[in-house]
């Protein structure tokens, strides 16, 4: 049976540099279990203990705009 210690853990897949987040959950039984990348099929975890990852998202981010911090300054 789980209890309720959660924590939101971050990896990034070794094959194409994608990042991922998962929750883990500690369990007083052993589990094991891998993740692969949904780009390139990569494993991006494996885990074996006392806890799980489950809830995989692919973390998104926004590419960096560049010149538009002084988009808005008038010379």
């Amino acid at each position: 049976m789980a209890n309720s210690i959660w924590t939101i853990e971050e990896f990034t897949c070794a094959g194409c540099g994608m990042n991922y987040t998962a929750t883990r959950e500690e369990h007083s039984e052993a589990h094991t279990g891998s993740f692969k990348c949904g780009i390139c099929s990569g494993v991006v975890h494996t885990w074996s203990g006392k806890h799980h990852f489950f809830g995989w998202q692919a973390v998104k981010t926004r590419p960096p705009v560049f010149g538009r911090r002084w988009a808005d300054v008038e010379w």
